[in-house]
């Protein structure tokens, strides 16, 4: 079963209009069932947490978490996955001193598209160093939330500032599953030194193929009787979790598929090249 499960997924990540069309179904499904619902029930606080700017700034640094650290364990550029996020946060900073000024002005609309805007460069600026796998960290993360709230909102009465903190949890966890599939990228990296990095991503991410799923099929389970059973914001919680569980599982493993296109000639160079030294000969 579990070779027939590999074989499958292999065959999938060379065929990235399937994975593609995937994708786009699920994110469909998020939008159909948040459009079927007539009425949205919204708390104060919810818009409160939207205009005091606290979520997207903290959305801004969960991204520059990720790109170092990830960065820095799966990728070749630690130094300068460090030096973009440090610069980017500075800026992020600036314009999140910024925000009082803009409530007084009533220019909220206008701020929060300065800070998406360095939320787009820090993902350009992470591709570009070569922190690729951050990158798609951060898309998994991203989708499954968007996907996520979708078909919860689409089933919940209300969304409270208790489940907008569970979608944040959620991104959470999608991070987490990608880093590990990642991390089984990187050892056969270092493993098969001179195979191109696509071949050591599509070995990698197969051997994390039942990991993954037994993950994000114990998140279900474990979530399941909140959803059930419960009421109120655990009642919230465990629908996000149940949701969201199995989605950041195919997310993670649907990454694989951009990964090998963009990896497909890249060699990684592992641990410190050796000096030379000694007298030149005459």
């Amino acid at each position: 079963m579990e070779k027939g499960l590999t074989a499958l997924y292999e065959k999938l990540i060379d065929r990235p209009g399937v994975a593609y069309a995937f994708v786009v179904i699920l994110a469909v499904l998020g939008i159909a069932a948040t459009a079927m619902k007539r009425e949205h029930a919204v708390d104060e606080g919810v818009v409160a947490l939207l205009l005091s700017g606290d979520l997207l700034y903290g959305l801004f640094v969960t991204m520059l978490i990720v790109l170092v650290i990830v960065g820095t364990r799966i990728d070749d550029r630690p130094g300068k996955s460090i030096a973009v996020s440090l610069g980017v946060l500075a800026a992020g900073s600036i314009v999140r001193l910024l925000l009082p000024f803009a409530r007084s002005i009533d220019w909220l609309g206008e701020w929060n598209g300065v800070m998406l805007g360095i939320m787009i460069i820090t993902l350009y600026l992470a591709f570009r160093i070569g922190a690729r796998f951050a990158v798609t960290a951060m898309g998994c993360a991203l989708y499954v939330m968007f996907v996520t709230a979708g078909i919860t909102f689409g089933l919940l009465d209300r969304i409270t500032v208790s489940g907008i903190l569970a979608l944040m949890a959620v991104g959470t966890l999608a991070v987490v599953m990608t880093f590990l599939g990642y991390s089984q990228v990187r050892n056969q990296i270092e493993t098969a030194r001179r195979d191109p990095a696509g071949h050591s991503v599509r070995t990698g991410m197969s051997r994390a193929l039942p990991f993954l799923i037994m993950a994000g099929l114990a998140v279900l389970v474990v979530a399941a009787p909140l959803a059930i059973a419960a009421d109120g914001p655990p009642r919230d919680f465990g629908l996000l979790l149940m949701i969201g569980g199995p989605v950041g599982a195919c997310a993670a493993l649907m990454s694989a598929v951009p990964l090998v296109s963009m990896m497909q000639n890249v060699r990684f160079e592992v641990g410190t090249p050796p000096r030379r030294g000694g007298r030149r000969q005459r």
